[in-house]
């Protein structure tokens, strides 16, 4: 990113992390490494779906369920979370808080925080996570109190800021987009569970055509009156997913199984807003930016640097990688 280079490499070697939960102290060192293979073989089939075209896009709420945990661990696991411990960049009130249950836990490290909080979540079947989030929660409802009185009141086997975090990523709901002809999603170190900010969504990069988002505030309405609109309100993006339920006629969550049926569709949004989610990439993005075609990359670039001052993107300069885009994309022209 800082020399701006333009090489050919591959996906896998470029950005994969090989052993990265490997646990010495275990006496299986590499038993998180295949209880995550099972994560991630459940919400690969899921993915499958999505990438052959198939029309029938279906998940079970079991299933669904055990996606949005897999999309969790891939959010944590990346290298800013883990750069937040090991780098130890928390407000006073967090900072606090992880040094509570570092003493609950008898954890003398903080950096050990970040893992012991992975190897919870990856062990812990999705019910489990669910329970103890009961049991973080005033008469077990998460929203019956506030998050501080819950922060400062918990103690357990995983930090409770992460915890809450788990729950609001549950509640979201999947969409999925694919670039129109003639566009493409990039590729970035950072865009895996890219988050809009504070008012928006979370991106989570999956294909070169299909980008899953997990939506929160996406209502045509601010969420209150600090937040902002996210940036991706438009009604077209958000198709909810039918549903086939066991039970007809739910009419409450205790009514809802396992067995539920979630069918999903594909929008093709428009190429506006393919390079609105790039521009969300390549703000976020610290190492590296990868792409296929040159004109629809110098497209998201402009796009970019026409608008990153008018939605408080952080503003990164992009400069000589466009130069670079559009004396190559001349070269090809003349040739």
């Amino acid at each position: 990113m800082r020399n701006q280079e333009i090489t050919q490499a591959d996906v896998g070697r470029s950005y994969g992390i090989q052993n990265m939960y490997r646990d010495l102290d275990s006496n299986d060192c590499m038993e998180f490494e295949k209880l995550l293979s099972k994560s991630e073989s459940s919400a690969a089939t899921f993915v499958q779906m999505i990438v052959s075209g198939s029309k029938d896009i279906s998940l079970t709420r079991a299933k669904l369920l055990e996606l949005k945990k897999f999309l969790f661990i891939m959010m944590y696991r990346c290298e800013s979370r883990r750069n937040q411990y090991f780098l130890e960049i928390f407000d006073i009130i967090t900072r606090r808080s992880i040094e509570k249950h570092m003493r609950f836990n008898n954890i003398h490290n903080i950096h050990e925080v970040w893992f012991e909080n992975l190897k919870w979540i990856i062990k812990t079947p999705f019910d489990g996570i669910m329970d103890e989030i009961k049991r973080a929660s005033p008469n077990g409802n998460i929203f019956a109190g506030s998050p501080l009185d819950i922060v400062s009141s918990y103690n357990g086997p995983i930090h409770i800021v992460e915890l809450l975090d788990f729950n609001l990523l549950i509640m979201h709901y999947v969409c999925i987009w694919q670039a129109p002809e003639g566009s493409e999603f990039i590729l970035t170190d950072n865009c895996f569970g890219c988050y809009e900010g504070p008012m928006g969504i979370t991106l989570h990069f999956i294909y070169y055509a299909v980008v899953l988002a997990n939506r929160s505030f996406m209502s045509s309405v601010p969420y209150d009156e600090i937040t902002e609109m996210s940036l991706f309100k438009d009604h077209g993006l958000h198709v909810d997913p039918s549903c086939v339920y066991v039970k007809k006629c739910p009419r409450s969550h205790e009514d809802y199984t396992p067995e539920d049926v979630f069918k999903y569709r594909r929008i093709v949004i428009p190429k506006q807003k393919v390079w609105l989610v790039n521009g969300v990439f390549l703000d976020a993005a610290h190492k590296s930016v990868t792409y296929k075609s040159d004109a629809s990359m110098y497209r998201s670039l402009l796009f970019y640097d026409k608008n990153k001052k008018k939605v408080r993107w952080i503003g990164r300069d992009y400069s000589r990688l466009k130069r670079k885009l559009f004396a190559e994309m001349n070269r090809t022209h003349s040739n």
